[in-house]
């Protein structure tokens, strides 16, 4: 990338990802003892993000073999039963009167295959395309990635950030 890159290193299972120049961290939140939030602004808005989470608690071990097997298939769109089968996962984002999705899939990103959901949260019309990891190979430390946008800003962004993925070293 060219220009003053914001590099971040060893934020979980990220080991390093370039963000665009102008890209800045937020201070962080007060959150709890145990979850876990980073988040980056764009510099052109404030409302465009970039977010690490860690939600500070492992998942029930059957919500686990759940995403365990889904991530174990090839790269694919989940069947509406196999997305209700990682609610756990996927939180909120598997409630429609939360959430509309848009779509559920594994993709292989960077040598590691990872579940995405893409959708709107529908309380402040949100885009998200989030990314969750399988942290420690067990299903249950699930961590998230999510780029989060104005829906009318989703558009502009969405190819820049999809390359930054694509870009990122895991551990």
């Amino acid at each position: 990338m060219n220009g003053i890159c914001t590099r971040i290193k060893n934020q979980g299972q990220v080991k390093s990802l370039e963000l665009p120049a102008g890209w800045v961290e937020l201070l962080p939140e007060k959150r709890t003892a145990k979850d876990f939030l980073r988040e980056y602004r764009a510099a052109e808005s404030e409302h465009v993000k970039l977010a690490f989470y860690y939600r500070g608690h492992r998942i029930g071990q059957g919500g686990a073999d759940d995403f365990k097997n889904v991530l174990a298939q090839e790269d694919h769109e989940l069947s509406p039963d196999e997305y209700l089968s990682v609610d756990l996962v996927v939180r909120n984002a598997a409630e429609a009167d939360f959430f509309t999705l848009s779509h559920c899939r594994t993709e292989t990103l960077a040598g590691k295959r990872v579940l995405i959901v893409e959708g709107v949260w529908n309380a402040g019309n949100q885009a998200d395309f989030g990314i969750f990891i399988d942290s420690d190979l067990s299903g249950s430390a699930v961590q998230e990635i999510h780029f989060m946008a104005p829906e009318k800003e989703y558009m502009h962004y969405i190819e820049q950030v999809e390359q930054i993925l694509k870009a990122i070293v895991w551990k």
